[in-house]
């Protein structure tokens, strides 16, 4: 089923980090559980991963995090752990033509610790844009460590989903407080139609005597219209001190861009401030 060659640049950097980590013990294990002949030899290595490998998370190197970083944005920041690397590493070596199905059947009685290791690991596939069904699927979950390994410091979202998908994916993360600061990308794909239902949310929060997340400003930003301008000037008048600042950067932003005839970059900085003072003081993520 695999001979053990690496297909893309990818497979050689992961080899070559977990090489520098794992004992010679446990790396020689590995290489011998790469060359799984058929199906149900690669369920029952990846299987033993967990009973083998350490769940330990590296530390990394200033070079490591640059080319880490190219590779997969946000993995330096994403709580990977060396079982996490070696579940990547095995699904690799899996033949492209055949990895879509078996995933797909290994993702069906994976515990939560295995999901999460393959949804983190797609991105890495040649082939991951074919995994989007499957992805889609996993949006849908309520376990909120399996989403967040879909949603947060992966880069597949932002890269593979298609809008309404993407869409589904960001109000899941406002319904689940997840830190919106965390999901990559998270600018690039900001659309009017998720500015228009992040709209309707907060309509519904406020009529239900409820508050929401500072951060859900940050996708009002250049989609301010006449009933947004409002919601700002009333979160001005009456809102956190948080939910002031963000309101304040987003009408700033927006008088900006009017009078200049221009589009002014995001100020991703001032946004992930206000995600971290928010998640980290009141909801300990």
């Amino acid at each position: 089923m695999t001979d053990n060659t690496f297909n893309n640049n990818s497979s050689e950097i992961i080899y070559s980090l977990i090489q520098t980590r794992l004992s010679k013990k446990q790396m020689d294990w590995m290489k011998t559980v790469m060359l799984f002949e058929n199906e149900t030899l690669f369920f029952q290595n990846f299987r033993r991963i967990s009973q083998v490998i350490p769940s330990v998370s590296p530390e990394w190197s200033s070079s490591e995090k640059i080319n880490l970083e190219q590779l997969y944005s946000g993995l330096t920041s994403g709580r990977w752990n060396l079982q996490q690397f070696c579940q990547c590493l095995l699904m690799v070596c899996v033949p492209e033509d055949q990895n879509v199905a078996i995933v797909k059947k290994l993702m069906q009685s994976a515990d939560i610790s295995e999901l999460i290791g393959l949804y983190k690991g797609i991105f890495f596939l040649e082939n991951a844009y074919e995994f989007v069904p499957l992805v889609e699927e996993g949006i849908r979950t309520n376990i909120p460590s399996v989403f967040d390994s879909i949603a947060l410091f992966n880069p597949f979202a932002a890269r593979y989903l298609p809008q309404q998908s993407w869409n589904q994916l960001v109000l899941k993360a406002l319904l689940l407080e997840r830190p919106l600061y965390q999901i990559t990308n998270l600018d690039l794909r900001k659309n009017e139609m998720l500015a228009f239902m992040a709209t309707e949310y907060i309509h519904e929060r406020w009529s239900a005597g409820k508050t929401v997340s500072p951060e859900i400003w940050r996708l009002m930003e250049g989609f301010v219209n006449r009933e947004i301008t409002a919601d700002l000037l009333k979160v001005i008048e009456s809102g956190d001190p948080l939910s002031k600042h963000a309101a304040i950067i987003v009408l700033r932003e927006s008088a900006s861009n009017t009078c200049n005839n221009i589009l002014r970059p995001i100020n991703t900085t001032l946004w992930n401030y206000i995600g971290e003072q928010y998640y980290f003081r009141n909801k300990e993520v």
